[in-house]
C-alpha cells in the first residue's frame, strides 16, 4: 500500500461573518469555476495537438513504401503518443496542485 500524504486543510479566523462568506465563495471560485476551466483550456489544446499529430500520420502512413515503413513509423507514433499522454497527466496534475495551493495560501 503506497503511504500518501493528506494536504492539511487550514483554517484560520475570520473577524465576522461576512468575510467567512467572502473566504468561501473566493475558494468556491477557484474549485468550481477557474479550476475546471483551467483544465478544459488544457485538455482542449492537448486534444489539438493530438489530433494534429494523428492527422500528420495518416499523411505520412500514406507516403510508406513498405510494410516495414509503415510499421516503423506506426510505433514511432504510438512511443510519441505514449509519452505526450504521460506529459498531459503530468500537466494536469500540476494544474490541479498549483489551484489548491493558491487557496491553501
Amino acid at each position: 500500500m503506497h503511504s500518501q500524504h493528506a494536504t492539511p486543510i487550514r483554517i484560520s479566523a475570520f473577524a465576522g461573518p461576512a468575510e467567512a462568506i467572502e473566504a468561501g465563495i473566493g475558494t468556491w471560485c477557484t474549485l468550481a469555476v477557474d479550476l475546471p476551466l483551467r483544465i478544459a483550456a488544457e485538455t482542449l489544446r492537448f486534444t489539438s495537438r493530438r489530433l494534429q499529430a494523428q492527422a500528420d500520420h495518416f499523411a505520412a502512413l500514406g507516403g510508406c513504401s513498405s510494410l516495414k515503413a509503415a510499421v516503423a513509423l506506426q510505433t514511432t507514433f504510438l512511443t510519441q503518443g505514449v509519452a505526450a499522454y504521460q506529459a498531459e497527466a503530468i500537466t494536469l496534475s500540476r494544474e490541479v496542485a498549483e489551484a489548491a495551493s493558491v487557496k491553501a495560501a
